[in-house]
């Protein structure tokens, strides 16, 4: 087994509630991974919202402090527990968002099932990124609807958000075309330059919009994290049986379907949580979905944004930035590198 020579850090969650309160960087005096288990150095960390919202007692799954924090990242192998291939070691690995462990720390436990092994020369900051959004905007595509249609059409509410920029990118590689509800012109531009296809400011005239944007095509699925009426603007242009998955919650408002539509056009309504996909979807296809999304990865089909890269002695500030509006991308952990590098739209850090 190898040995954890530098100090095992980690942010603890003490008690439930406001992130910037209840957390604190401890030293860990030791951690070795058990059977079936692997002991992984964190090259990369990222903050999203559902972190905060875990830490805060506002999400899916509440804590149980004290507890780690942090839901994905990437890393390598250091060490394995007995029952583990020793071929792991060294080789560099995806956390999975299982929630089992945290990954704001500079080394995690985890059980090798919540692991997939990935190329050695790829991006570290882009693969910490794929376990959450890549793969909900995976998982979207390719699990409802109508995959294999021809001149398939995407909708989708909050068009620049990170999951949105996934599934821009991805459509556009998978050959779908691609309608985008944003609030801003600056938002609009951004999803055009990612390869969006239409792309509507969301306003008085969003029915109007929508119906000239797509020009009499209909959708086959449209996604939404917002819920209200954005929601129900996009469900007016499904498809027969078309179906509107709903992965988020922006707004508090719930997605709608008007129930003539729901009726009369067969549509459907149905939620997507990846947790519940993860929990209930068998290790051998979990592990090959990761490896398409990591492909695209490699291949330069798809990127995350980075507003900043930071260590985690930089906590407070890594979590003040990550809930300021108007940020441009992630803030990132970079446990092993200690200082943070100033703000950059896409990474490159193999």
């Amino acid at each position: 087994m190898t040995l954890v020579t530098r100090p095992i850090r980690q942010l603890r969650l003490n008690t439930v509630g406001d992130p910037l309160q209840a957390l604190s960087l401890v030293t860990v005096e030791d951690l070795a991974p058990g059977a079936g288990q692997v002991l992984v150095e964190v090259e990369a960390a990222p903050i999203n919202p559902s972190d905060l919202y875990y830490a805060s007692g506002n999400y899916l799954l509440r804590p149980e402090p004290p507890v780690g924090v942090g839901a994905e990242g990437s890393g390598r192998v250091t060490a394995v527990g007995s029952g583990v291939d020793h071929a792991l070691i060294g080789r560099r690995v995806i956390l999975l968002p299982t929630y089992r462990y945290g990954t704001w720390a500079t080394h995690v436990v985890a059980d090798v099932a919540d692991v997939v092994v990935a190329p050695d020369d790829i991006d570290v900051l882009q693969l910490a990124m794929v376990g959450i959004n890549a793969m909900t905007a995976h998982q979207l595509l390719r699990g409802y609807g109508n995959p294999a249609a021809s001149n398939r059409w995407i909708g989708q509410t909050a068009g620049n958000s990170g999951v949105g920029e996934y599934v821009v990118k991805m459509s556009k590689r998978l050959g779908y075309k691609t309608l985008s509800i944003v609030r801003r012109q600056a938002a609009a531009d951004q999803v055009y330059s990612w390869g969006g296809d239409r792309v509507v400011i969301q306003g008085d005239g969003l029915a109007e919009d929508l119906a000239a944007a797509l020009g009499g095509a209909r959708l086959d699925i449209a996604v939404d994290s917002v819920g209200g009426p954005a929601s129900t603007a996009l469900a007016h242009h499904l498809d027969y049986s078309g179906t509107l998955i709903a992965y988020g919650a922006q707004s508090g408002q719930p997605p709608v379907i008007k129930p003539f539509e729901l009726i009369g056009n067969h549509s459907r309504l149905t939620g997507f949580w990846l947790k519940n996909w993860l929990d209930h979807t068998h290790p051998d296809e979990v592990s090959r979905a990761y490896g398409e999304v990591v492909g695209m990865v490699a291949d330069g089909v798809i990127d995350a944004q980075i507003e900043r890269t930071m260590g985690l002695d930089d906590w407070p500030e890594a979590l003040s930035l990550a809930q300021e509006a108007g940020r441009i991308g992630k803030i990132v952990f970079t446990p092993k590198s200690g200082p943070h590098t100033p703000r950059t739209e896409h990474s490159s850090n193999k």
